[in-house]
């Protein structure tokens, strides 16, 4: 029999009412490799939900894990801005973005590396991640984008359990314009729970980013929010 110390018990705790009332790790990317151009602020929000993400061998019910993710960029010179995202209210995350062939307005497919770090999970672990995004034509109605991703936390307080790096690849679509569209978005991780939340080492995360203020001023309304 598996004794569970109590230090254990409050980091699931923690870790189920995270899953149940925020996202944890700010799994989407929302934005094509394009940086916002040089004193240029921008405004995203992103929902996402993952299936299946709390479920027990024991019972054939499973939870999602819902998220909404508010982000800002500004772009700091003709090649990279900088951001600031709260994923679910649960964190903070500074993410650098920085065109790889060529200026942020040049024409054409662009490619972009972005870093970033903060902290999530209520202050509980501390967050790392680096992102390759690559995606079409910016001037176009339909915008293709996608990349590859890797995510890493480490605990930052007593209760916060070590953890195994999150990898995995991401395909959108925005429609619109940068400062007024949407982006659907698909994302596939290897992703173990490191408290045996899930059986699963794989997850899937669909999601939709909603650009610009006046459109999320919109949705807002609509909502009530």
């Amino acid at each position: 029999m598996r004794i569970v110390s109590s230090n254990e018990t409050v980091a699931r705790i923690l870790a189920a009412a995270c899953l149940m009332l925020a996202g944890c790790l700010p799994y989407t990317v929302g934005s094509t490799a394009r940086p916002a151009p040089e004193g240029e602020l921008r405004q995203t929000g992103t929902m996402y939900a993952i299936p299946g993400a709390f479920e027990s061998e024991y019972d054939s019910v499973s939870i999602p894990m819902r998220g909404l993710d508010m982000e800002v960029r500004y772009g700091i010179d003709d090649r990279s801005d900088i951001g600031l995202r709260i994923p679910s209210l649960s964190g903070a995350v500074v993410t650098y973005k920085r065109r790889l062939d060529g200026a942020s307005d040049d024409p054409g497919v662009a490619l972009a590396v972005m870093a970033g770090a903060g902290f999530v999970n209520f202050g509980e672990h501390g967050l790392g991640e680096l992102t390759l995004i690559a995606s079409g034509d910016d001037d176009a109605v339909v915008i293709p984008y996608g990349g590859i991703r890797g995510m890493h936390v480490v605990p930052l307080s007593r209760y916060g359990v070590s953890d195994h790096p999150t990898v995995g690849g991401f395909l959108g679509l925005r429609i619109g314009r940068a400062d007024f569209g949407i982006s659907p978005e698909i994302g596939v991780y290897y992703d173990p729970s490191a408290l045996e939340l899930r059986e699963r080492r794989w997850i899937i995360v669909p999601a939709v980013s909603v650009h610009g203020e006046r459109l999320l001023n919109a949705l807002g309304g609509v909502f009530g929010f």
